[in-house]
């Protein structure tokens, strides 16, 4: 159909609940948009989110005279639903981050140099198991110290894509020597 959204809505607030998914299809776009954004988040149930939120916002609407202020109503729903999913994500991510950023910390620095070139030969062992971007990913984190956007520009890969390497290898070295 190629109804504006004042008339989906008026239909909806009519009564006909069927066209609510009219509404949907119609923002689409934008809820597409901000699930990508949360990227670290699982993707159907952020969609399923958005979703919930347009239509929680479209039973709030009280006025749905003008087309322009339907659009900036629902857009601006969703916006600030996806601020408060971010804000909970960033949360998440951060803890997760300083669990694994403790693990590096928790090493004793007291121990032996035997004990340090062992440790390190098993690092050396677990990359080498990588191949391509991740094995070359894997050394300029752990032998070079780059951070997760220099290593992302070298390697013409997205950041999000390094931190997911580092996060795979953290997880990996937890099981291989907390486990």
């Amino acid at each position: 159909m190629g109804d504006s959204i004042q008339v989906l809505i008026k239909d909806y607030k009519a009564g006909n609940k069927e066209i609510f998914l009219l509404i949907a299809d119609k923002m689409e776009p934008l809820i597409s948009k901000y699930v990508r954004l949360l990227y670290k988040d699982e993707k159907e149930d952020m969609h399923s989110e958005f979703v919930l939120c347009l239509l929680e916002a479209v039973n709030t609407m009280g006025y749905y005279q003008e087309e322009g202020q339907c659009i900036y109503f629902l857009s601006r729903a969703l916006k600030n639903r996806f601020l408060e999913l971010y804000k909970k994500s960033k949360l998440h991510y951060d803890s997760e981050s300083v669990a694994e950023d403790e693990f590096f910390f928790n090493i004793d620095i007291n121990q032996s140099e035997y004990e340090d070139f062992i440790f390190l030969e098993d690092l050396k062992e677990l990359i080498r198991k990588e191949d391509g971007k991740q094995y070359d990913i894997l050394c300029n984190i752990i032998f070079k110290d780059e951070s997760d956007a220099v290593i992302a520009k070298n390697n013409q890969v997205s950041r999000q894509y390094v931190n997911r390497v580092r996060k795979n290898f953290y997880q990996l070295l937890k099981e291989k020597y907390f486990n």
